[in-house]
């Protein structure tokens, strides 16, 4: 099963990075222009056993794809766990978001994500592809998670 594992550091209270991940809405505002959401519901905040619905397009495909998901462990302030439910292109999705205090009184963000394609002639050809996808779009929505705290706690502080 493959496998996706990133790590950032965020200059932000671990409080307010965890708090941010409990509102999905948030998911928009640090997904990269290569992917949509264009629609989003849900129980916010987050909850253990709260479902999301999304429709998420991702670039090159044309329309959005449905995403349900299920937080299935939750541990303030330090884990969030969501898995698939409903996706036509994933039979297996478990997403992972670890948060640490680090040695700057911010925060080590962590995304562990193991997915898996359908076992099928398309499914395995098509997931280098999804390979490549994950680690730009995990990778970039760190990287704009990362700025936006950023900018905002030195809004106010």
């Amino acid at each position: 099963m493959p496998i996706f594992e990133g790590c950032i550091d965020i200059d932000v209270p671990i409080e307010a990075v965890f708090a941010f991940h409990l509102d999905t809405r948030n998911v928009p505002s640090v997904t990269p222009p290569t992917q949509q959401v264009t629609e989003i519901g849900g129980t916010f905040p987050l909850v253990l056993g709260a479902e999301v619905q999304m429709m998420i397009r991702q670039d090159p495909i044309p329309t959005a794809q449905p995403w349900k998901i299920r937080v299935t462990a939750l541990e303030e302030p330090t884990l969030i766990v969501d898995e698939l439910l409903d996706n036509p292109n994933f039979v297996h999705f478990i997403h992972t978001h670890r948060f640490a205090p680090n040695a700057t009184g911010g925060t080590t963000l962590t995304d562990h994500i193991d997915w898996e394609m359908p076992n099928s002639m398309a499914g395995r050809m098509a997931t280098p592809i999804a390979k490549g996808i994950l680690e730009k779009v995990f990778t970039a929505r760190q990287e704009r998670t990362k700025a936006l705290l950023e900018a905002k706690h030195a809004g106010s502080v």
